[in-house]
Order: C-alpha cells, then sequence, then structure tokens
C-alpha cells in the first residue's frame, strides 16, 4: 500500500518529476465495527475474529482515521471478538494514538482476549495503551479517571 507520508519515495518522485501514486481506496471501516459515542468519546466494538495484514489491517486504519475526521480525540477499541491480532494492525493503533496524542487523546482497549492481550504484552504496548477488562473501565482510562 502507498504511504503518502513516507518522505523518500515521495521525494525520489518529485525529483525524477513523475506523477504521484494515488493513494490506495480506503476500505470500508463499518465491516469490523459497530461504532457509538458514549460522553464525547468514540467507542468502537470490533465485529472481526481475526486482524492481519492480509485481513483487518487496511479497515482498523480506516476506522481509525474515520473517528478522527469526526473530532473524537479519545477513543475505546473493545476488541472482545478479536482472537487474533497481528503486529501490523499494531502499528495501526501506535500510529493513530501518536497522532490522537497531538492533539490531547487516548485510546484504550477493552475486553482482550489471553491471545491478543500477550501480543501486547510481548511488544510492551500494554504500557502504552490503556488495557482494561471492559468497556466503562476503558472509558474511564482515556478520560483519566480510574475506578477504585
Amino acid at each position: 500500500m502507498w504511504n503518502p507520508f513516507d518522505r523518500k519515495r515521495a521525494a525520489a518522485a518529485v525529483e525524477a518529476d513523475l506523477p504521484m501514486p494515488e493513494p490506495s481506496v480506503r476500505a470500508p471501516a463499518t465491516d469490523i465495527a459497530e461504532v457509538k459515542s458514549v460522553g464525547g468519546v468514540a467507542v468502537a466494538t470490533l465485529t472481526t475474529t481475526e486482524l492481519t495484514q492480509e485481513a483487518g489491517a487496511d479497515q482498523l486504519a480506516s476506522l481509525l482515521l474515520d473517528l478522527a475526521e469526526t473530532g473524537a480525540t479519545h477513543f475505546v477499541l473493545d476488541v472482545q471478538n478479536v482472537q487474533y491480532m497481528d503486529t501490523a494492525c499494531l502499528g495501526c493503533l501506535v500510529q493513530a494514538l501518536n497522532s490522537l496524542a497531538a492533539r490531547g487523546g487516548r485510546i484504550a482497549l477493552a475486553s482482550l482476549n489471553l491471545n491478543v492481550q500477550s501480543v501486547f504484552k510481548l511488544t510492551r504496548l500494554d504500557r502504552v495503551f490503556p488495557i482494561r477488562a471492559d468497556v466503562m473501565s476503558a472509558l474511564d482510562a482515556v478520560e483519566g479517571r480510574e475506578r477504585e
């Protein structure tokens, strides 16, 4: 997939006077999640069972971009249905978090199964993303208050 932020390729295309490639059409995000707003926080319940580079990474990136375009700065991803997630999807989450953090936003994850939770622990991203047992606790985490 062509990345418009890949500076080396973009600079090489400009120097060679080549036309810039068109970005690929975004995958529809509604295929992988049901989204609702809870007190100004976008809560997306992922409906897919696998998030891999081949199946779901583009849709996850589109979902996160769509949520950001609505003006939401805090997201909760409820991943209760996801049985497997690879590192390509972790990259999408990190990019979205960096973009939101620049605007004072946060992303929290809720209802991870043991397989997905182990991926976050192995990559130490459990230290970057608040991971909570349920959506209500994740909402508290992104809003800056924790339940006792």
